[in-house]
């Protein structure tokens, strides 16, 4: 920064305020929602753990799914997109209400492991179109 004229200052400074206005206000809308998940559970008399299945499968569509966005054109990719989903959040309930974190972590690398191991071997690496 020692070196920036004045101008690229003040818009740096004034960029870093927006983004972490902006990460405050995405970790607000997060906990809103987990929390109003689970009131709304609560109300209806639905079990915490479709609420935690939920979520489950609501990450692991944005974070796995992110790679192969491309890919859901494919019926036979969505089919096999939704069955490693079932597995995933089956054994994120199982292991976490049976086992707890610790014996989740080495069967959550082994599980994504093996998935991650089929869709390349199936449909390909995962597109990142930073790299084209």
């Amino acid at each position: 920064m020692l070196g920036m004229p004045v101008q690229n200052c003040k818009t740096t400074r004034r960029k870093r305020l927006i983004d972490r206005v902006a990460l405050l206000g995405a970790a607000l809308l997060l906990i809103a929602l987990g929390g109003g998940a689970f009131l709304w559970a609560d109300k209806h008399n639905v079990n915490g753990a479709w609420v935690f299945g939920g979520w489950a499968a609501a990450f692991f569509f944005a974070i796995v799914g992110w790679g192969y966005r491309r890919r859901f054109r494919d019926p036979a990719f969505v089919a096999f997109f939704l069955a490693w989903m079932l597995v995933h959040v089956a054994l994120y309930l199982l292991v976490l209400g049976y086992l707890g974190l610790p014996f989740y972590i080495p069967i959550a690398v082994l599980e994504l492991w093996i998935g991650y191991t089929l869709a390349i071997w199936q449909f390909g690496p995962p597109t990142d179109p930073s790299l084209r």
